[in-house]
């Protein structure tokens, strides 16, 4: 069996897992097939050749992390001190680090499949949560470096191999912090919560998570204010809290030979910290996670009455709305997949969650710079175009829909070529407005309300326009993407993240926002623009169905 080499690496701290009280060859053992499983492409359940030379998608995934990394390198260059550009370096890098592990890696750290497998075997708790933990650790890793890598050779060749040290220890203690915290976070879930009601509340917790994270990293860059055209630092109380502040201080201490306090603190925790979490998780927590998992299992049957009601409702609300006899049907199918399985909500609803709340943070935080009361900031408001700040909301929600392919239950899939079905096209787009209906829609609903309180009723024809281009977008990302049958693959790290579609939507809001605000004070030219948009919306959704079985 094929030996890797971050296993050899790994080799060289055995004595960390040893004096932990883990059984280290086993978890190696148990590690290397992981590594190995990570290896395979992902499983089509209806045989499609055109997916047989697909590479693996993790490996592909990277690619986007790699050029989201380009963004890190452009903060090396301006003349601010090293501390102010570490902590809005590492603050993004929390952030896109995090919610990949909340987003990628939940269904692996709550994982109960190895429990009847390995757990029936001479294997301790231990053991195997020590390998689940390190797998998703090297991922992890892998994520951070290929996200830092351009800033990390940036800085090499600006700043020596100083700083390149630095910067490379200090993404392994953030690795393992955040792994820490998700983990313990998660545990603490599973000590109060069981079954249904646990599911649940890991939904939820993804979601606020999710906001907190958002709203917690902008205060990487509010720790310098600019006075006149220099940096100044202010030191606050609660720079303690932020984890940015901890691992960016060294730099200037070291760097810039700022040999103060309060750097001096900042470092040591930023050394000491992670360091001595790591090590109370594995020598205490780590006993008690694995037992705790079983409550998963614990499916009740509570949620069963609501959840048929609701699809009642759900049934009576679409039926108007979607005449297609099939694309009802498939319409009511996606609903109830949904609701059902929590691996999609897992990755599912901290992505709505950002699409709501993002535009309004993105625009607080470009608005009340040199703002000093709320009031004023309303006022600005509504005498501006931030209203097309939707279109980020837009940007984010056009591509939900095609996570859609994944299932816990892929291997049903069969199913879809046993119905008398001669066009799968009717499943495809019965699936997708059935997203839009459930999920979309409130969504929009939701973030168009909380812009409209400034804005008040003369913002519904710009709200209508971009809505409009939200359904032209998602009918246009369709068109390009491969046909794939929904919920009919297994899932599988980094399968949701689609280059081509990202890209397409980014540019397609972007020259909708030139337009839009060019017509913004011209009503006739909303109006015309709204009606051109529904006008190809409506053709491109009517034709859409018309895919064959060699298609998909």
């Amino acid at each position: 069996m094929k030996d890797f080499w971050i296993l050899k690496v790994l080799d060289v701290f055995s004595f960390f897992y040893k004096a932990m009280g883990i059984d280290y060859e086993v978890m190696r053992k148990i590690l290397k097939l992981k590594l190995l499983m990570d290896q395979r492409r992902v499983p089509s359940v209806l045989v499609n050749s055109k997916r047989k030379d697909q590479e693996n998608t993790f490996n592909s995934s990277l690619i986007i992390y790699a050029l989201m990394g380009l963004v890190f390198v452009f903060l090396m260059f301006p003349p601010f001190p090293l501390f102010f550009k570490m902590n809005l370096i590492f603050g993004m890098l929390i952030f896109m680090v995090t919610m990949t592990m909340v987003s990628e890696y939940s269904s692996l750290l709550l994982d109960t499949k190895d429990r009847g497998i390995l757990l029936s075997k001479p294997i301790d708790f231990q053991t195997v949560n020590a390998a689940k933990i390190t797998h998703i650790l090297i991922n992890l890793l892998t994520i951070t470096f290929v996200m830092a890598g351009p800033s990390l050779i940036v800085g090499l060749l600006k700043y020596g191999w100083v700083f390149f040290g630095i910067y490379f220890f200090d993404l392994l203690l953030l690795s393992g912090l955040i792994l820490f915290l998700t983990s313990v976070l998660y545990f603490i879930m599973l000590l109060f919560f069981d079954g249904d009601k646990l599911k649940d509340i890991i939904n939820y917790f993804q979601i606020i998570l999710s906001l907190v994270l958002t709203v917690g990293y902008q205060f990487a860059g509010r720790i310098f204010q600019l006075v006149g055209h220099n940096m100044v630092l202010s030191f606050k109380w609660w720079m303690y809290l932020l984890p940015s502040a901890w691992f960016a201080a060294p730099f200037s201490l070291i760097l810039e030979n700022r040999v103060e306090n309060n750097y001096l603190y900042l470092s040591v925790i930023g050394l000491l910290g992670p360091i001595l979490v790591l090590i109370i998780y594995f020598r205490v927590i780590i006993k008690y996670f694995e037992k705790n998992l079983y409550k998963l299992d614990n499916v009740t049957s509570k949620k069963r009455k609501t959840t048929e009601k609701r699809a009642i409702i759900f049934k009576k609300i679409i039926s108007p709305i979607v005449r297609n006899k099939y694309e009802n049907i498939f319409c009511r199918f996606s609903q109830n997949m949904i609701s059902s399985e929590r691996s999609i909500r897992l990755r599912l609803y901290p992505s709505l969650a950002m699409a709501t709340f993002m535009p309004i943070i993105m625009m607080a935080n470009f608005l009340l710079i040199g703002i000093n009361s709320v009031n004023s900031a309303l006022t600005d408001m509504s005498q501006g175009a931030y209203y097309l700040w939707l279109y980020l909301s837009v940007f984010m929600l056009a591509v939900t829909p095609f996570t859609l392919t994944s299932s816990e239950n892929y291997k049903g899939a069969w199913i879809y070529k046993a119905l008398p079905i001669e066009l799968p096209g009717v499943i495809l787009i019965g699936v997708l407005k059935g997203f839009i209906l459930r999920y979309l829609i409130p969504v929009f609903l939701l973030v168009s309300i909380l812009f409209a309180v400034p804005y008040g009723a003369r913002l519904i024809p710009h709200l209508i326009l971009i809505f409009s281009n939200l359904l032209l977008l998602i009918i246009l990302l369709f068109k390009l993407s491969p046909k794939e049958l929904p919920f009919s693959k297994r899932f599988q790290t980094g399968e949701n993240n689609r280059l081509e579609l990202v890209f397409a939507s980014l540019a397609f809001c972007g020259m909708s926002v030139v337009v839009h605000y060019a017509l913004r004070d011209f009503g006739v030219g909303i109006l015309i623009y709204v009606i051109v948009v529904l006008s190809l919306t409506t053709v491109l959704w009517k034709t859409s169905a018309r895919i064959s079985w060699k298609d998909v």
